[in-house]
C-alpha cells in the first residue's frame, strides 16, 4: 500500500496547479490545442513516474552521459533562431521545449551524485559551466535558482581557503542577469496565470497560489540523511522559481501553460520519491 501511495504521490502533488491552470485557460477562452497539452504531458509523466517508482521500469543511466547530454541540450538552445536575442528554447515541430526546466532539476541531482571531496573542483566547474550557459542564454530566473540550489550542495565540499571566492562567483553571474533583465513581453496564460486566476475570484486565486507554494513541500518534508542535501536543493530550486515570477516576466510552472515545467518536476519529484523510504524519513 505505501508503494502504490509513493507511485501516485507526484500525479497528486502536480494535479492542484496543473488543473487550476487548464480551468483558468479554458475559462479564459484559451485555444484548448495549448492546455490540452499540459493535460496530455501530465497522463505521460504520471504513467511514468507510477512504473518508475514502484520499479516496474529499472533505469541504470551512467551519471556522466547524462551529465554530458544534459549540457549540450542547454548548449543547443543557441543554435535555434531564439526570441529577442533570448535562446532558452528548442523548437520540435510546433513545440517549444524550454531545455533548463527539463534539465536542471536532474543535473542537480547528478552532480551531487558524483560531488566528494576529492572531486569537488571538477563538480563545481561544472556547476560553474552551467550558470554561465543560463547567464547568456540569458535566464535571471534559472540562473539564480540553479546557483543557490547548487551552491548549497557544493559548500560542504569546497576547499575552506577558497570557498568564499568561489561561492561569490555564480552569485555575480546571478546578479548580473537580473541587472540585464530580457526585454520580453509576457504571456497572459504563460507569465500572467495568476492573475487570470484573480479575475475569476479571489477563491480561486488563493487555491491556485496554495497550489503552487504544494510544489516545493516534498523535498523538505520528504527528505532523509542519505539525500538531505540534494533534495534540500531541488527544494530551494523550486521555490526560487517560484518566487522570481513576482519580480519578472518568467513562467508560473505547472499553473501556467508549458509542457517543460512540467518534465522536469516529475523528474524530480519522481527521483524523490523512488529515493525515499517513508519509514525513514526524518523528522
Amino acid at each position: 500500500m505505501r508503494t502504490i501511495f509513493r507511485s501516485i504521490l507526484p500525479t497528486i502533488i502536480m494535479i492542484p496547479s496543473i488543473f487550476l491552470g487548464i480551468f483558468t485557460m479554458y475559462h479564459h477562452n484559451i485555444s484548448s490545442n495549448l492546455w490540452l497539452q499540459n493535460f496530455g504531458v501530465l497522463l505521460l509523466v504520471s504513467i511514468s513516474s507510477y512504473f518508475i517508482i514502484s520499479r516496474k521500469i529499472f533505469l541504470k543511466l551512467n551519471s556522466s552521459i547524462i551529465i554530458l547530454v544534459g549540457i549540450l541540450l542547454l548548449l543547443i538552445t543557441f543554435i535555434d533562431n531564439g526570441f529577442s536575442n533570448v535562446y532558452r528554447w528548442l523548437s520540435i515541430g510546433v513545440i517549444n521545449l524550454n531545455i533548463g526546466s527539463i534539465v536542471l532539476p536532474l543535473l542537480l541531482v547528478e552532480l551531487e551524485k558524483n560531488l566528494n571531496f576529492k572531486n569537488w573542483w571538477i563538480i563545481t566547474l561544472l556547476a560553474f559551466g552551467i550558470i554561465a550557459i543560463l547567464s547568456f542564454q540569458p535566464d535571471a530566473s534559472k540562473v539564480t535558482a540553479f546557483t543557490l540550489a547548487s551552491l548549497f550542495i557544493l559548500q560542504k565540499y569546497v576547499a575552506k581557503k577558497v570557498q568564499y571566492v568561489i561561492l561569490a562567483i555564480p552569485l555575480m553571474a546571478s546578479v548580473w542577469t537580473w541587472y540585464f533583465l530580457d526585454d520580453l513581453p509576457s504571456v497572459d496564460y504563460v507569465e500572467e496565470i495568476l492573475q487570470m486566476t484573480k479575475e475569476m475570484g479571489i477563491t480561486w486565486f488563493i487555491f491556485s497560489v496554495f497550489s503552487l507554494i504544494l510544489l516545493p513541500i516534498p523535498f523538505f518534508i520528504f527528505k532523509t540523511e542519505k539525500n538531505k542535501s540534494i533534495c534540500v536543493s531541488l527544494g530551494v530550486y523550486f521555490s526560487v522559481v517560484l518566487l522570481s515570477t513576482l519580480f519578472g516576466n518568467f513562467p508560473v510552472p505547472l499553473l501556467g501553460y508549458g509542457i517543460s515545467p512540467i518534465i522536469g518536476y516529475s523528474i524530480a519529484i519522481t527521483w524523490l520519491m523512488r529515493n525515499t523510504d517513508f519509514e525513514y524519513v526524518t523528522e
